[in-house]
């Protein structure tokens, strides 16, 4: 399999808090649920389940076979950050002989939900595990969220959003970027104005989606608005500014991402990325 988390997205039609559970709990197919009893969720909501047996409900971005045979139906564009997955080993994928067909379509796909890595899947190895819905279900639907206008940004990890009546301030959640200079903060961090200048390419005057975490507090000590941050087209930014090596994973209070933000910050140190590559000033 690929290496988990390489790009930032998810499907912008349901962008919706996705979180993971460490572990998976292996459960025997003569223990397995009857189809009336089956949990129906979105694939969203697929990390919280791990270990539980349900109908998993999503948009197939797209399907990817690699050089061993293995197949996966990935539902965002970038698999490494979706909170769901799905996987058709090389011995299993004779009996899905055409698994380009699920590409754009809404799927139901039922199994044992798993953790790998931080991200939650189902395998399938049988045919009556997935099928096509003929239209996205009404549940999906009602969980799009509203977007907003960012119209600052201070700094890598906060930024200051349009909400309608007011203007928030918004601190990403899970992640810290070296200091800039401020008036409580008179020196520039190394790698501080570098990470500023990213998340402005990334932030400024985008639409954006704001996802809380029921682990955090809604708002820090700041009346900050604590938010994962979500572009329109699905870029998780928290996640990218980790991934490029412009955020650190912050440690210091426990969220639901921080399994994957960890891993992200690993493949960035490994591969010298940003503020890992060694200061050239």
């Amino acid at each position: 399999m690929k290496d988990f988390f390489e790009k930032n997205k998810v499907p912008v039609t349901i962008i919706v808090a996705a979180f993971t559970i460490a572990g998976s709990i292996w459960l025997s197919k003569t223990a397995l649920p009857s189809q009336q009893s089956v949990k129906r969720i979105d694939y969203t909501e697929a990390p919280n389940h791990v270990g539980e047996y349900a109908c998993v409900s999503g948009k197939i971005d797209h399907v990817y076979t690699s050089q061993k045979g293995t197949i996966f139906l990935n539902f965002c564009p970038d698999y490494k950050t979706c909170p769901f997955g799905t996987t058709i080993f090389n011995k299993d994928a004779y009996k899905f002989p055409n698994p380009k067909q699920y590409e754009g379509e809404i799927v139901e796909i039922t199994g044992l939900i798993r953790a790998y890595q931080g991200r939650s899947q189902i395998i399938l190895d049988d045919l009556s595990q997935i099928k096509i819905l003929s239209h996205e279900p009404s549940s999906i639907k009602k969980e799009a969220p509203a977007t907003y206008r960012v119209v600052e940004v201070i700094d890598g990890d906060t930024i200051k959003v349009d909400i309608g009546e007011n203007v928030e301030t918004v601190r990403l959640i899970g992640i810290d970027t070296p200091e800039i200079a401020n008036p409580h903060h008179p020196k520039d961090d190394y790698f501080g104005p570098e990470a500023a200048r990213y998340a402005k390419q990334l932030l400024e005057r985008k639409l954006v989606y704001l996802i809380p975490d029921p682990m955090q507090s809604n708002r820090d000590k700041y009346n900050r608005l604590l938010r994962y941050v979500f572009l329109e087209d699905g870029t998780l930014i928290n996640a990218k500014l980790i991934k490029e090596g412009f955020a650190f994973n912050y440690i210091y209070e426990p969220f639901q991402f921080m399994k994957q933000f960890d891993y992200l910050e690993k493949q960035a140190k490994e591969n010298r990325l940003g503020l890992w590559g060694g200061e050239t000033k």
